[in-house]
């Protein structure tokens, strides 16, 4: 499914559609002249919708954006622009329904990754979350000119004005919750936290075999999964006729947490591996599926040490 905020697209975020069905029809009659400036329209789009919804917290900021806190942690540090952040959203046309046209729950990894003030996305959101500390929730009401403006994106019309729910996440926090729901939904009780993060489970261990050291050259078969609703592999010895992978111990070769992982091995040991975000690729990324802040589960086999 195609996300609204892939960091193809310049700008991402939506437009201004006219909060009523009926409304947007008497608009865009044949015999009506064209409204060019859709910004006095979003903006009685928007006082009606939150006077429908009796809400009376939203601050208005000087571009038009109207920004309704929802939960603040003003101890908590606060986003700043040209530094990355997570976040979670849903995004919703302002019409009778309420429309999802995209939310972080349909994407394999839920969390959206930018920079802000960087023009990675569309205006208004980016607005939005740089009021925003971590920790927090707010909802966004965006007239057009802040979203897609005059362009139809996907199953946003020409001229939207957007409502999002948006909650900026502390990663670490999040990727220890996914990690530690996973273990619970699989029962497992014999996961071994480590002080960086990474959790170690044991699954054959040979313990009067011999550890790695610094220089070693250490072979190892694996599979790599993602945390998503399926256990995705994004890649696996099975991919490559089998065939393990070697690397030299401690050398800094492998991301860090697939070499904490097997530094508490012995050959002929097997383990998973379950790393937080900051143990893997990070806010980068990587290819074959690996979205920025997305934690890991690896399948691993100590084939040999030498």
């Amino acid at each position: 499914m195609k996300s609204y905020f892939s960091a193809a697209l310049t700008r991402l975020f939506l437009l201004t559609l006219l909060a009523s069905a009926g409304l947007f029809t008497t608009a865009c009659k044949k015999d009506d002249p064209e409204i060019a400036d859709y910004s006095a329209v979003d903006q009685e789009t928007i006082t009606n919708y939150l006077a429908a919804n009796n809400i009376t917290t939203a601050q208005k900021q000087p571009s038009g954006l109207q920004f309704i806190p929802v939960r603040t942690n003003a101890n908590a540090p606060k986003v700043t622009a040209g530094t990355s952040v997570a976040v979670l959203y849903t995004g919703h046309l302002l019409d009778a329904a309420g429309t999802v046209f995209d939310a972080s729950a349909k994407h394999t990894n839920p969390l959206l990754t930018f920079v802000p003030g960087a023009n990675q996305i569309i205006a208004g959101f980016d607005e939005g979350v740089s009021l925003m500390h971590v920790g927090d929730k707010a909802e966004f009401l965006l007239p057009s000119a802040l979203g897609y403006g005059t362009k139809a994106v996907g199953s946003i019309p020409a001229n939207s004005v957007l409502r999002f729910e948006v909650e900026v996440v502390d990663v670490p926090t999040y990727d220890d919750n996914l990690i530690t729901t996973y273990l619970g939904t699989k029962s497992i009780t014999t996961a071994q936290k480590q002080a960086s993060g990474l959790y170690f489970l044991p699954v054959t261990t040979n313990a009067s075999a011999v550890r790695p050291a610094i220089g070693n050259t250490v072979t190892v078969l694996y599979t790599g999964h993602l945390f998503d609703a399926t256990g995705t592999v994004f890649d696996a010895s099975s991919l490559h006729n089998n065939a393990p992978i070697s690397f030299t111990f401690g050398r800094g070769q492998l991301i860090t947490g697939f070499e904490e992982g097997i530094a508490l091995m012995h050959k002929g040991d097997k383990a998973e591996l379950m790393l937080p975000s900051a143990l893997a690729y990070g806010v980068q990324g990587s290819s074959g599926g690996i979205t920025p802040n997305s934690a890991l589960r690896f399948e691993v086999e100590v084939v040999d040490i030498k």
